[in-house]
């Protein structure tokens, strides 16, 4: 019997989207929730739907990538502690919540196509790292250096170094289960 497809409207409807701020303070704010968030609550949830699909190599790579980019808030917050920006607040309670929330829909659509669920999650990872390396920390990066900031700049470029090396990894792991997932169909 086939499974429904999964679509990138599915897994996005999992997952709330934060949205760019105007300024430096939104920028300090979005940057570390962002990360928090994909690190804590994204890939770990990718990891789970890997797991639940049979596909340990794939939930291995989701959480080797999260614990590699809980470095990124590490790094922001002592760099904007040493600028005196502010940091993100305490809502402890609107993120479990919110990670129930996913868990549910996340358990759905595992039912519905494991398979097409993680194949999902790997493109929505790529594109994740690759708005991190080509959009959010260049902007940062840019930023800091029009200011004259070097310190900054060079804190944004390991952000960025490390999203593009992530980016690659998800890029070849997709290839990978759309290879056996083709293999399959052929058997």
């Amino acid at each position: 019997m086939s499974k429904p497809p999964i679509t990138l409207a599915m897994v996005y409807e999992c997952f709330a989207s934060a949205l760019p701020g105007e300024g430096r303070a939104e920028d300090v704010l979005r940057s570390l929730d962002v990360d928090d968030y994909q690190d804590w609550v994204m890939y770990p949830e990718f990891a789970r739907w890997a797991e639940q699909a049979g596909q340990p190599q794939f939930a291995g790579l989701f959480r080797k990538v999260g614990g590699q980019d809980r470095l990124h808030p590490i790094w922001l917050r002592e760099l904007y502690r040493r600028l005196g920006e502010t940091e993100r607040g305490d809502e402890d309670q609107r993120a479990v919540e919110a990670i129930m929330a996913i868990r549910a829909r996340g358990d759905e659509l595992i039912a519905l196509n494991p398979e097409g669920l993680v194949e999902k999650a790997l493109l929505v990872a790529v594109g994740v790292e690759q708005r991190d390396y080509l959009e959010t920390y260049p902007r940062y990066r840019d930023r800091a250096l029009r200011e004259g900031n070097t310190d900054a700049a060079a804190v944004y470029q390991r952000a960025i170094d490390a999203a593009c090396e992530h980016a690659e990894w998800f890029r070849q792991a997709l290839e990978e289960l759309r290879a056996r997932l083709s293999r399959s169909a052929l058997a």
